[in-house]
């Protein structure tokens, strides 16, 4: 019985091509544009995701930090002057220790705020202590715009961030001094001279210097310590074992003594990268706003097409049930015409919303917006093409398409036979 009413019900959906090739035509609209956009939040999520963890936290971070410690604009002021002494040697047994829980590799940096200074101009100064070899291996340098990257045995060589560069009016070649201040109250400075500069960033970033680990040590009078030790996992998926595996190897090495009301603590990426992750939290929410209204829009042309179909087929009901025609049938019939008109225009929708996402995704969409670019780490974004999202998207418009049939369904079904019949 079902296949003679899914039957009847093609064939109802091929005799008013006109109107429902209008109402497939809207379904197959909003699918193809919600897999787009689907593709394009995708995209932006995975790359600023990558981006946070590649350049900034890492998948897991080991960080001093005030008991009292809440989110924070800038990640920089996030660190104080407290360190993890003996940064590398925690490094190597958080990597030993964690190797079995999928941690790749364990990275130490040295945050410092100081000045820069350049001739008579001065700038407030980001310094960033980092190994350019490792930086290079995780492909976690930012690429350079001019020079070279930073060198691994110049301590003497800083990479400069473009709008600090500006500022400060140098270029490759030229010379600039740090000053900064120890926790034992002295001060210290380093002369060192720009080897490259770099574009990419978050804004956070307009006044980061890039030196060699061992250089920042040095200015800090810091010897072998380090604000942070960031660990990068093989799979995301092991982040809850990596965790406690990272853990029990910085209580094994007790990093001590710290200053009165702080603790070391080991945080995910969306703990230490808050502001980075809320912005894909609202990405996100992007997403489900503007899915609500294609749906919207979708369901509003699928119940008119349903409604004329019920208006211009007004004596064909009243001939179906004055032949004995059930209600239920007749609901049935109309919910498996919205459903069929569903699905064909969603999967014709996903096709082609599907293949213009794949076809982004291999040629990329240049940046023309600046804090978008900064956002993601890349002038170019990539969509993603990911299948639960096109699956979604497809099964959402067949729901949707099927519900929106319901009140045509039962205005139909509620037509007397002999009012039908006598309908001009």
């Amino acid at each position: 019985m079902t296949l003679r009413l899914l039957a009847m019900a093609f064939r109802n959906l091929l005799r008013a091509k006109r109107r429902n090739a209008l109402a497939g035509g809207s379904m197959a609209l909003g699918t193809a544009a919600l897999v787009l956009a689907s593709g394009l939040a995708d995209g932006i999520t995975r790359q600023l995701s990558d981006n946070l963890v590649a350049i900034q936290t890492g998948h897991l971070q080991v960080v001093v930090r005030p008991d009292d410690f809440a989110a924070q604009n800038n990640p920089f002021d996030a660190y104080g002057q407290d360190r993890l002494p003996d940064a590398r040697a925690l490094a190597l047994r958080i990597e030993e220790e964690g190797r079995q829980a999928g941690v790749a590799r364990a990275v130490p940096y040295l945050f410092l705020r100081g000045s820069a200074v350049a001739g008579s101009r001065s700038s407030v100064a980001w310094i960033v202590g980092i190994s350019p070899a490792q930086e290079r291996e995780l492909r976690a340098a930012q690429p350079p715009a001019e020079g070279i990257f930073l060198p691994e045995d110049d301590p003497l060589a800083v990479y400069v961030a473009e709008p600090a560069a500006r500022k400060l009016r140098i270029g490759v070649g030229d010379e600039v001094s740090f000053v900064v201040q120890t926790p034992q109250g002295a001060v210290n400075s380093l002369d060192a001279t720009v080897c490259g500069i770099f574009r990419k960033g978050a804004p956070w970033y307009d006044n980061a210097f890039y030196v060699t680990l061992d250089a920042a040590q040095a200015l800090v009078d810091w010897p072998g310590g380090a604000t942070n030790v960031k660990v990068l996992l093989e799979d995301d998926h092991a982040l809850p074992r990596a965790r406690a595996a990272v853990e029990a190897a910085v209580d094994a090495v007790q990093p001590g003594p710290l200053a009165k009301g702080t603790r070391v603590r080991v945080e995910s990426y969306t703990e230490a990268g808050r502001f980075s992750w809320a912005i894909i939290q609202a990405n996100e929410a992007a997403l489900v706003m503007l899915s609500g209204f294609l749906f919207a829009a979708a369901g509003v042309g699928v119940v008119n097409a349903m409604l004329m179909s019920v208006r211009e087929r007004t004596r064909e009901i009243g001939t179906m049930r004055a032949l004995g025609m059930r209600r239920s049938r007749v609901v049935r019939l109309f919910v498996l015409e919205g459903l069929a008109l569903g699905v064909v225009s969603a999967i014709a929708g996903a096709l082609a919303g599907g293949a213009v996402v794949a076809y982004l995704a291999a040629t990329g969409i240049p940046m023309t917006v600046s804090s978008l670019a900064w956002m993601v780490g890349s002038d170019v974004l990539y969509p993603a093409l990911v299948p639960e999202s096109l699956l979604r998207a497809t099964l959402s418009i067949v729901l949707l398409s099927t519900l929106a049939a319901v009140y045509p369904a039962f205005s139909a079904s509620r037509l007397e036979p002999r009012e039908a019949l006598h309908h001009v």
